[in-house]
């Protein structure tokens, strides 16, 4: 999508008095540009998009990494074990997902309950009038007041109190004794026995501090619901608006390798082509200049104002004389790709910057540029076709943008990755409930005190084919604590537990090492493996190459 970039890079304020909501959400479109200019996608039209096919896929398979709120790695497991592809599960599983509802153990009872009508039970027989909705299980701040008023005979206002108070909003322990006093009492003259008074108890007081209202729930799954359908539909402009946003849950490495999973090409930032934004079109994300680190802001304004003003750059020496950016600013983007639209070598445009930045001040005198320019017909001479190696094109890619676009980490650790007993992440369900190995890639983590007290681990990783958990026990992470803070990769083996989401339960965790990346991070290896810094020329190199006719000038640097 087009966007000015004036308003990215300095934010203008919006002024509220000329400003009002629209009457209605009908009101509100969603015109996606670059792919058909005229088409307008209603993404309030919830009819279409809760009967939508793909969205309903989607959301099914868990394939929503990038959605608001059902991306998370807990998050995509339950869509998946629900297999949950309607508004109402949704909005169910928004709320059946917080802390207190899972850690009381009724958040596996409602999945059970969910595909096995027959474990549909109740404590007593009026609860099915109550949370029939929800098959018995509180999963909504509402079914607390509910509960303790249907259920319990606790008046309205003592029953809204009662969720007040175990949600953190009544701070006076007397009041929270005396309702719990009055709790049990109302259920003893319901007739209710002590086991299923304590149990009522148990199940309120467990996640009541955690719980969604359902408003609440529904408010998070319509707008699950709206971005799912735009990655169905539109996966390169919804992909590069997460990217855009600086992505979500994940880091910005993890929404490149799903833009690659869904089948996008990912290309490289370009002085010719990228926004300051990342955009999609198609089946194509351009990234923008806004991933490069080290480039300010000034520097991208300029070089899309340039650009837009006077047309595309035709060379790098068009691009110096016309931008007139620092050789350093130059040099990153050389180094991450973003002048490969010139048809040269990074090496080769590396050696042309030098020459230009020793001679900027004569190439920026307008009045003599035509000379400067033919002062440079040195310029074929020191023209290689030497590329840089696969390795230092993706560790200037990490340095610059924060991950690899070229190539998967993992394609460094393909001795390993290509061997036979190395199970993929996307064929985990052949293997369900067998002990495997598997390679994988840090995503995510998450560390978890169990209710013993002991600490456990679940680990995020991807390989080159799809995402999946390892879960990490106390007593293994107890022994591979420290190796779980690297990036990886981790070679672990374990048993897979296909029904519960992609989990890999680990007995074993190593980290890898391979010799061919630990040279690529090094200057010099044993080896003899030199890459060598950036190549470009100092002012005294040029001196000197002056006094040299143009072949012992080839020779000195081809």
């Amino acid at each position: 999508m087009y966007t000015n970039t004036k308003h990215i890079i300095k934010t203008n304020l919006l002024d509220l008095k000329n400003y009002s909501l629209p009457t209605s959400a009908k009101d509100v479109k969603l015109r996606i540009y670059d792919r058909i200019p005229s088409k307008v996608v209603d993404i309030y039209d919830f009819d279409m998009i809760f009967h939508d096919q793909k969205t309903m896929d989607l959301i099914r398979s868990g394939s929503t990494i990038g959605c608001f709120y059902i991306e998370s790695p807990g998050m995509r497991s339950l869509l998946k074990r629900l297999s949950c592809d309607t508004f109402e599960m949704l909005t169910a599983a928004s709320s059946v997902i917080r802390p207190g509802v899972a850690e009381s153990g009724m958040m596996q009872e409602f999945i059970d309950r969910h595909h096995d009508p027959s474990r549909r039970k109740y404590l007593v027989p009026e609860m099915e009038e109550v949370l029939g909705e929800t098959y018995g299980v509180m999963i909504y701040q509402e079914d607390v007041i509910k509960v303790a008023h249907k259920i319990a005979g606790l008046s309205l206002e003592e029953a809204d109190l009662l969720r007040r108070a175990m949600s953190g909003k009544m701070r006076s322990h007397t009041a929270m004794e005396r309702i719990k006093i009055n709790f049990f009492s109302s259920c003893k003259l319901k007739g209710h026995s002590e086991e299923v008074s304590n149990e009522l108890w148990r199940q309120i007081e467990s996640f009541a501090g955690y719980a969604f209202c359902k408003a609440h729930s529904g408010s998070f799954a319509l707008l699950s619901y709206q971005v799912a359908y735009l990655k169905s539909h539109y996966p390169a402009e919804f992909m590069a608006g997460v990217l855009s946003n600086r992505g979500g849950y994940y880091a910005p490495a993890v929404y490149i390798q799903e833009c690659k999973r869904l089948g996008l090409k990912v290309n490289l930032p370009s002085v010719n082509k990228s926004e300051y934004e990342y955009t999609g079109k198609g089946k194509e994300i351009q990234i923008g200049l806004m991933a490069i680190g080290d480039l300010s802001n000034k520097t991208m304004l300029k070089i899309i104002t340039e650009r837009t003003k006077n047309g595309n750059f035709e060379s790098l020496l068009d691009f110096f004389i016309r931008t007139k950016i620092g050789y350093s600013e130059c040099e990153i983007l050389i180094i991450c790709g973003a002048c490969d639209c010139f048809n040269q070598t990074r090496p080769t445009l590396n050696r042309l910057l030098g020459l230009y930045n020793y001679n900027k001040q004569f190439l920026h005198n307008d009045e003599e540029s035509l000379f400067g320019y033919d002062h440079f017909n040195i310029e074929d001479q020191v023209t290689t076709s030497e590329q840089y190696s696969i390795e230092k094109i993706c560790k200037y890619e990490y340095q610059t943008f924060g991950y690899m676009v070229t190539q998967h980490p993992l394609y460094f650790y393909r001795d390993f990755t290509k061997q036979k007993n190395i199970v993929k992440a996307i064929d985990m369900k052949k293997y369900n409930s067998k002990k495997v190995e598997m390679i994988g890639w840090f995503m995510t983590s998450k560390r978890i005190r169990t209710k013993k007290g002991d600490i456990m681990k679940f680990l995020s990783l991807e390989d080159e084919t799809g995402t999946f958990e390892a879960v990490i026990f106390p007593k293994v992470y107890s022994q591979c604590a420290e190796q779980t803070m690297s990036m990886g990769p981790y070679l672990l083996f374990g048993r897979v537990d296909y029904n519960m989401g992609n989990n890999l339960v680990v007995e074993k965790l190593t980290v890898l090492s391979n010799r061919e990346i630990l040279s690529m991070i090094q200057k010099d290896s044993v080896e003899n493996n030199y890459f060598g810094d950036v190549e470009h020329f100092s002012n005294d190199e040029i001196d000197i190459v002056k006094s040299l006719d143009f072949e012992k000038y080839k020779t000195a640097y081809l």
